[in-house]
């Protein structure tokens, strides 16, 4: 798929997704009514009421999605911006053009990695040496897809990459053993290859969101971008230092880091992340109605406990260096 209908997918699936937004929710008696005949709803009867009352909040989140303006979203490691007005995908600004396939390169490392540990870990050792030879048809197949239109500086230091795990998967599937040792030692030699692709592809995935996040606000009210939200989303497991925040305060400023500017865990979509930006601002008005403070839904209902058992505001770190 080209990266010009790939954007196009992408726009007319989060158009089909978001069409149903600010339709009227149906009664909720019936609603449950339906899902109970389903068996999707509990028996209990308390249980029941709060998915009631769920469906009630629901209802509102979506029709404020569509009445909102203006909200931005990124996905992790494409450098691409999106605009949604009213809740709709409306365009998005480009990111540099080989940042996509150059993604490819990561997914390699990480599936002949995990592709290791199982032959290691010996578990279903036939599967996994089966699955060792898919690993190095595949890898002959990346150094061409993956180099395709690299800047030239970077073509040479993914066809190292490659060729190291492509040796490592040809010799799995020939009965060769598999050892943690044997995979540290093979990768080693082209770390700082390895290395010199990543460092490559942050600095074009930071340039991309700045340029796209300046052009998407140039193009906007002042006042609609002052409010906008702009959302990155991402795995579940949130990493550490992600590049689109980075980028984005550029733009914005670190201050608006967890009120403007969020990072969208466990959304891999367009419309998934439109969804979560609905619930963000339902949250806020939420926060502001009942407790006076637009972030406290943005914290645990029971935060202030925690904060009070804990000694004050807190959030683990993941991968915190010593």
């Amino acid at each position: 798929m080209s990266q010009l209908d790939r954007r196009t997918f992408v726009v007319n699936a989060g158009a089909l997704a978001l069409a149903t937004v600010g339709q009227a929710c149906p009664d909720s008696a019936v609603q449950a009514q339906d899902a109970k005949k389903t068996g999707d709803l509990p028996d209990d009867p308390v249980a029941l009421l709060n998915v009631r009352f769920r469906e009630l909040y629901t209802a509102n989140r979506d029709e404020l999605l569509a009445v909102t303006p203006l909200a931005a979203l990124m996905l992790i490691g494409t450098g691409e911006v999106w605009r949604l007005e009213f809740g709709q995908p409306v365009r998005s600004y480009a990111p540099t053009p080989w940042i996509v396939k150059v993604k490819g390169l990561m997914h390699a490392v990480i599936a002949t990695q995990a592709t290791a540990a199982r032959l290691v870990r010996s578990k279903a050792l036939p599967a996994a040496r089966a699955d060792a030879g898919r690993l190095a048809e595949a890898l002959v197949s990346a150094a061409g897809l993956i180099t395709d239109s690299l800047p030239a500086d970077l073509v040479l230091s993914v066809r190292s990459v490659v060729g190291a795990l492509r040796r490592l998967a040809e010799g799995w599937a020939a009965g060769q053993p598999a050892t943690a040792e044997r995979f540290s030692a093979a990768i080693k030699p082209v770390q700082p290859d390895l290395d010199r692709v990543l460092t490559a592809v942050g600095e074009a995935v930071y340039e991309s969101v700045v340029t796209g996040l300046r052009k998407f606000a140039a193009e906007s009210d002042p006042q609609e971008w002052k409010r906008c939200l702009v959302g990155v989303c991402g795995v579940g497991f949130a990493r550490r230092d992600n590049i689109e925040i980075a980028a984005a305060m550029s733009v914005m400023g670190r201050d608006a880091v967890g009120t403007r500017l969020l990072y969208l865990e466990n959304t891999f979509t367009i419309p998934a992340g439109a969804a979560q930006i609905a619930a963000s601002l339902a949250d806020r008005a939420l926060g502001q109605d009942v407790f006076g403070d637009p972030y406290r839904m943005w914290r645990d209902l029971l935060g202030d406990v925690a904060v009070r058992r804990a000694g004050g505001s807190f959030f683990p770190e993941t991968g915190r260096g010593g």
